[in-house]
């Protein structure tokens, strides 16, 4: 049975959401880097340049049927969701970055709790190795989204692109020739 949704930061966070149109890979990005997470909120994305994003696209498009049933909802472009039991669904073609993809089902997860009044929770799956693991919306998890979404505020302020050490990830990321670490 899935439970009632209470989060004393619901209309404070879906306000900061609508305000700055946050979206689930805003919540991601943020966790992968500050860098990325500002080129984001101020639309600077060559991702569909990137030829790891077109491909994971051409794989996505091609084994996994899109669920429209999100069409049309704030910020959510969750992969696949089950309206019944109160579950949204992320795919993912590798395990990496487990804790920013969290976050990205769980913006979708507190969206749509807070949109039906039901506590929902997210699942990714990773189909390299067709695996799952649960996202639960519990304190901890909900803190973090509140967090991301302050930082994610702070980040939307900044005139300038933020300064950033160079990570792992840097070397696939989509916006590296940009960023001055490709």
């Amino acid at each position: 049975m899935t439970q009632i949704f209470r989060w004393t930061q619901s209309a404070a966070f879906s306000e900061r959401v609508e305000r700055l149109n946050l979206h689930g890979l805003h919540f991601q990005h943020v966790n992968l880097c500050e860098r990325r997470a500002w080129m984001y909120l101020h639309r600077i994305n060559f991702a569909q340049w990137n030829s790891r994003v077109a491909t994971g696209l051409a794989h996505h498009v091609t084994h996994y049927k899109r669920d429209h049933s999100t069409v049309g909802l704030l910020g959510l472009a969750p992969d696949r969701v089950d309206w019944q039991q109160s579950i949204v669904f992320e795919n993912k073609g590798t395990a990496g970055a487990p804790e920013a993809v969290d976050r990205q089902v769980g913006f979708y997860a507190v969206m749509l709790s807070m949109a039906t009044g039901r506590t929902w929770c997210g699942r990714v799956q990773v189909l390299t190795n067709r695996r799952w693991r649960e996202v639960t919306l519990d304190k901890s998890m909900l803190e973090k989204l509140w967090s991301d979404s302050l930082q994610l505020e702070e980040l939307s302020q900044m005139r300038r692109v933020p300064s950033v050490p160079r990570i792992g990830l840097c070397a696939s990321c989509s916006l590296a020739a940009f960023c001055g670490y490709d």
